[in-house]
């Protein structure tokens, strides 16, 4: 199987991050160097359907993904809306990335409790492929009431690919029986392989759902450098964030080998002793999510999640700036990205 590899243009919020002007050139130099997707994600930052909508008029055939857009944000509607129009605009190139999104972005920015996060996802989905008939069509559920309505333009497709973000078990499941598939992230390639794999396509076979059909995207942090050391610093530095936003997700989903050092980590964090848990954390721990060094050394870790059941691969430079992700890009098509496609 030819390896699809994508980039993903992530805007956390945290500093040295992407202007808009930036995402545009980037991805026009992904579709040059022959990444086939370009995703955003939406937290507190850029617009992405917007930002995706003007990469659409500036490249003709990289694939235009969010990464994730959050259910609790847009009403249904008005994600069909946009993505639908995104799709016209691009010919038949945009794709939903869709999930529950988390704190502190759910809470503290947008001011929305994140209740009944399954039954929400599962009824936007219903609504959307409802909508994307371009028919009318009424709907009565949970969280969408009375509704009796039709997009105000046909859809360029009733089947665009709509992909449900997802870490845990019952997400994984709702992706495998009502999703197009899976985008998943800062899992380790082994957990892919031996829990994520099945419990998707488990849950497509319960539903009656072909599960060759589906899709599994792994987003992998990739610290690009010339020298290993610099690598292993941003590694750490990237490592650490993840973990201090969700420890136990990362204790259940790491090897158990590791599970006396993250505990070990946790409770350096907990006495507020940052700096040293960065410090801490072994080299062996934090490759086993994050690709570091040149462009052999990244395609190593990168294979490995292909190798665990991935369709494609989608990477996202570490730290953001615009720099680390040109560095990035030239080291991947320099090392075959081209030819693997």
């Amino acid at each position: 199987m030819k390896r699809r590899i994508g980039v993903d243009l992530k805007n956390e919020g945290t500093g040295n991050e992407l202007t808009s002007q930036d995402i545009l050139a980037l991805a026009s130099q992904a579709e040059e160097q022959g990444f086939d997707s370009v995703w955003l994600n939406e937290d507190i930052g850029h617009d992405a359907v917007a930002l995706l909508g003007a990469v659409s008029t500036i490249t003709s055939s990289i694939a235009l993904g969010t990464a994730i857009m959050n259910v609790y944000t847009r009403s249904a509607l008005q994600m069909v809306m946009a993505m639908a129009t995104l799709d016209e605009l691009s010919q038949r190139r945009a794709m939903f990335g869709l999930s529950i999104g988390h704190h502190p972005w759910n809470d503290r920015g947008h001011g929305i409790a994140l209740e009944a996060p399954l039954a929400r996802l599962r009824e936007y989905v219903k609504f959307i492929r409802e909508a994307l008939s371009g028919e009318r069509f009424t709907h009565d559920g949970r969280f969408f009431s009375g509704v009796n309505t039709r997009l105000g333009f046909r859809p360029p497709r009733s089947d665009l690919p709509i992909y449900i973000g997802a870490t845990r078990p019952r997400m994984v499941a709702l992706a495998g029986e009502i999703g197009d598939g899976l985008i998943t992230n800062v899992v380790p390639a082994d957990y892919i392989a031996n829990f994520q794999v099945e419990q998707l396509l488990s849950a497509a076979r319960k539903a009656g759902r072909d599960p060759a059909n589906l899709e599994l995207m792994a987003i992998v942090t990739c610290c690009p450098a010339e020298h290993r050391g610099e690598a292993i610093a941003h590694a750490r530095s990237t490592f650490m964030q993840r973990f201090r936003s969700n420890p136990l997700r990362m204790i259940e989903t790491q090897r158990p080998e590791f599970r006396d050092q993250l505990l070990m980590l946790k409770n350096l964090l907990e006495r507020g002793e940052e700096e040293r848990a960065e410090v801490e954390a072994s080299e062996e721990l934090v490759t086993t999510l994050i690709a570091v060094g040149a462009g052999t050394e990244l395609w190593n870790t990168i294979d490995r999640y292909f190798n665990a059941g991935c369709t494609r691969v989608a990477v996202a430079a570490y730290p953001r700036g615009k720099k680390s992700v040109e560095r990035l890009l030239s080291a991947l098509a320099g090392q075959g990205c081209d030819s693997a496609l």
